[in-house]
């Protein structure tokens, strides 16, 4: 009996870490992302205003990522059993981030 628990925890292990090596990885993209789009903003030919407001967009997308990180911290802390009711949150977080860049990139 041990030896089949031990082996669903090594399942939930791997495909939790799994899951949060994917999303860090996302992260470090949108890090990426969120940079040449400041560029973009930096050098497109709008007025000053619309510039501030999208890099509004920016700051947004910044916190969103912050929260995603936060989450993506809470999962790998969690327990095997917990993480993935945190997950839901998470996808939640990451269809919003997912959205706002769709958003800022289409105006550049």
């Amino acid at each position: 009996m041990k030896s089949s628990e031990n082996s669903a925890e090594n399942k939930i292990d791997y495909e939790k870490q799994k899951y949060v090596e994917k999303r860090k990885a996302q992260i470090d993209k949108w890090n990426d992302e969120i940079e040449d789009l400041n560029a973009k903003i930096a050098m497109a030919d709008a007025d000053a205003e619309a510039k501030l407001e999208h890099k509004a967009h920016v700051a947004t997308l910044r916190q969103k990522r912050d929260e995603a990180r936060a989450k993506l911290t809470e999962i790998e802390e969690a327990d095997n059993d917990r993480w993935e009711d945190l997950k839901d949150g998470m996808e939640n977080i990451w269809t919003n981030i997912k959205d706002g860049f769709e958003k800022v990139k289409a105006k550049f």
